[in-house]
Parts: C-alpha cells; sequence; structure tokens
C-alpha cells in the first residue's frame, strides 16, 4: 500500500527524502491552495525556526508528492517526532489541473520564528531541485534567516 506524502519543507530535497523514506518514489510537483508557509517550531537539531503550513484564504504553498510506503510513514513519524512535534493530517493538493488526496505534517505550533540559512537552504534546494515556479523560489529566497 502507497501513501501520497506531501513535502513542502527539508523533505523535498532528493537526500534527505532518500534517508528517511528509501522505499519513497516522486510522483508530482503539487501545490497546497489556501495555505501559507510559516515558521511555527524551534529546532533544537537546526537551530532553526522549522516549516509548517497554515491555512489562508488567497496562499499557496508548492512542494513534491511522493508515494511513500507504510514503513516509510513510520520513519517519517520517528523523524518528525509526531505527534509531539507535528502531526500528520489530510490535504487536497493540485498537480497541474488535477486533485490528489495527500498526508503532509502540520507542526504542533510554538509561536513564530525565523529559519536558519542552512534550513531554508535545504528548502529552497528542494525546491530548485524539482524546478518548482520561478516566483515561488524567489519568495523561499527572501526569507529572513536569524543567522543571515
Amino acid at each position: 500500500m502507497s501513501i501520497l506524502y506531501f513535502a513542502y519543507a527539508s523533505n523535498m530535497e532528493p537526500a534527505q527524502i532518500q534517508a528517511r523514506c528509501p522505499d519513497h518514489r516522486f510522483f508530482s510537483v503539487a501545490r497546497a491552495e489556501h495555505y501559507a508557509l510559516a515558521f511555527t517550531r524551534w529546532s533544537r537539531s537546526w537551530n532553526s525556526g522549522t516549516a509548517d503550513i497554515l491555512p489562508t484564504r488567497n496562499g499557496e504553498v508548492f512542494g513534491v508528492l511522493y508515494e511513500i510506503s507504510l514503513d516509510d510513514l513510520k520513519r517519517l513519524d520517528k523523524f518528525t517526532l509526531s505527534p509531539q512535534a507535528y502531526v500528520r493530517g489530510d490535504l487536497a493538493v493540485k498537480a497541474g489541473k488535477e486533485s490528489f488526496p495527500a498526508m503532509t505534517y502540520f507542526a504542533v505550533r510554538e509561536g513564530g520564528f525565523l529559519p536558519s540559512e542552512k534550513y531554508l537552504g535545504q528548502i529552497v534546494q528542494g525546491a530548485e531541485f524539482f524546478n518548482l515556479p520561478k516566483a515561488y523560489i524567489q519568495y523561499l529566497k527572501s526569507i529572513k534567516t536569524h543567522d543571515g
């Protein structure tokens, strides 16, 4: 059985998703309409605010849809510290003109934080690797970091 997983943050980056989900398969670039990217948790290991998506009227967040196995899902739960730090949730994403049901992780919010250059850089690397829209990549690059 495979699950569609919407990765919108550092898990877009190929080396990280491979390490966390060795059974994954790329499905499509996708976007979550009516969401905005935010950094609502602090990670000591990243020394960074970490990504979350928040419901919003006019926003959209781009990312990658992966097909993952149940074993991959268990590994992702462990890496995301689910359910203490992140909780799984369902959302509809669009790939081209089609809509797909997907699973993603939403942060257990602690406040508003700035990402580190390294963490944000990994998100940008994934976005560039998968050729997300240029305007979205520019937006990611414009996000202020706490150490830059």
